[in-house]
This record gives structure tokens, C-alpha cells and sequence, in this order.
């Protein structure tokens, strides 16, 4: 995939987010061929990290996913907004902007969600780290999505901002508990704060006057998935 940006239609190949894709691909693949394997030893278990056992799960989690349709939406959100950030703050930035995302929104559901033994697979907080900080550079732009059974339209920040108050509200009533919602506030946050620290540097490179209407889907509701022993939450 090749994008083309800006007034001169700058060509941009955006390879960190293929190579993303394309190892979370791998990586379900695996998942599939042994999945007790897989959970057992790169899930992220809140319980372990807090005993300061396997803190290699802070970082593989984000590579695997519940189902094919949990990795086909977060890839597809990856696909959608990360070639634009990667393209505005080059390849190790963005590289660095992921998985501090990702880890911030893991480090967020270790210490604040309740089932502390139960494994945690999906890579939305990085996802959603990338989506905070395409709010930031592009806090006008109109994002589409869909929220239970209605079809929302808002500016990035207030969708943003929509988002955060959506999780807050899950996490605190019970709302979907197989969803990590702190894991997606943590990201988003990541994001933010990545992009306050570096925007001067990369502001330049920022065409807000390009229009654009994005489509993403944000999935909620799923009861779980069981295989064998395994139950797990997602995000």
C-alpha cells in the first residue's frame, strides 16, 4: 500500500505499519496452531507483572488477539490512521509513539481492572494511542463511527473526548467486562501526551487543510471466548 499526501501529493510508504500488520498477522496464526501454548506464555496476566513475573507479556500481548474479527478492526484502525502518523513523525517516532501507547494502556489495566488472573490479549491501546494522537495533529477533521446502533460524526477531538468518557463509564459500571476499557483509556492517553511533547517538532509536516471523512468501527460486546481452559479479556 502506497498513500499519497499533502497539496503536492507526496508519496509516503508506510512500512513500520505494514510490518505491524503484518506480524500481528503471524502472531495469530500461531494462536491458532497452539493456542494453550500461546496464552500460557505471552497473554498479559495482570497478577504476573504485578509479581514481577513474565514482564515480556507487557509487550507480546499486544500482538495477539481473541478472534478474527477483534484483529481485522484493530488492524484495520491501524491501517486507516497509522500511515499519516508515521508519515508526520517518521518511522522510530511512530515506532515509539506505539508501544509507549500500548504500554501505557497495559500498565493502566494491570493496576486498575478487577480480574487480575484472568489473560489479556489485543493491541487497542496502541491503537488507540495512534487515534489520540491523529486527534491532536488533526483535532478538526471528521471522524464516522459507529457506536452500538448509531452512526456518530465529530470533529476528531470531541470524538476523542467521546471515547474516554464512553470507556470511564463502562469501566466504572460493569459495562462489557471481556473488554480491558482502562487499556483504551491508557492508550489514548499515551498519545495525547506523546503528541504534546513532539508536536512543535512535527507540525510542519501537518496538512490540516486536507479534508477527510474516516470510517472506523469501534466493536464492543462480546460475551468472551473460551478455548479449553482459557477464558480471557480483550481489547
Amino acid at each position: 500500500m502506497v498513500f499519497w499526501y499533502g497539496p503536492r501529493f507526496e508519496r509516503f510508504d508506510p512500512i513500520v505499519v505494514k510490518s505491524i500488520i503484518i506480524a500481528n498477522i503471524v502472531v495469530f496464526i500461531l494462536e491458532l496452531i497452539n493456542p494453550g501454548f500461546m496464552f500460557e506464555y505471552f497473554a498479559l496476566k495482570p497478577n504476573n507483572i504485578l509479581h514481577g513475573a513474565m514482564l515480556w507479556t507487557l509487550v507480546t500481548h499486544m500482538f495477539m488477539h481473541a478472534d478474527f474479527l477483534h484483529i481485522f478492526f484493530n488492524m484495520y484502525a491501524l491501517y486507516i490512521f497509522g500511515p499519516e502518523c508515521e508519515r508526520v513523525f517518521g518511522r522510530k517516532a511512530f515506532l515509539t509513539l506505539y508501544f509507549f501507547s500500548g504500554l501505557l494502556g497495559a500498565l493502566m489495566h494491570v493496576f486498575l481492572c478487577p480480574y487480575k488472573d484472568i489473560p489479556t490479549v489485543g493491541a487497542s491501546g496502541a491503537i488507540f494511542g495512534i487515534l489520540g494522537a491523529y486527534a491532536i495533529l488533526y483535532p478538526r477533521r471528521k471522524l464516522a463511527m459507529f457506536v452500538f446502533l448509531a452512526f456518530v460524526v465529530l470533529p476528531a477531538w470531541e470524538m476523542i473526548l467521546l471515547l474516554i468518557v464512553l470507556f470511564t463509564l463502562f469501566a466504572v459500571v460493569g459495562i462489557f467486562p471481556t473488554v480491558s476499557h482502562f487499556a483504551h483509556i491508557g492508550g489514548i492517553i499515551g498519545g495525547i501526551i506523546f503528541v504534546i511533547i513532539y508536536r512543535r517538532k512535527y507540525m510542519r509536516y501537518v496538512h490540516e487543510e486536507r479534508p477527510a471523512i474516516v470510517f472506523y468501527t469501534v466493536e464492543y460486546g462480546y460475551e468472551g471466548y473460551e478455548d479449553e481452559d482459557y477464558d480471557y479479556e480483550y481489547y
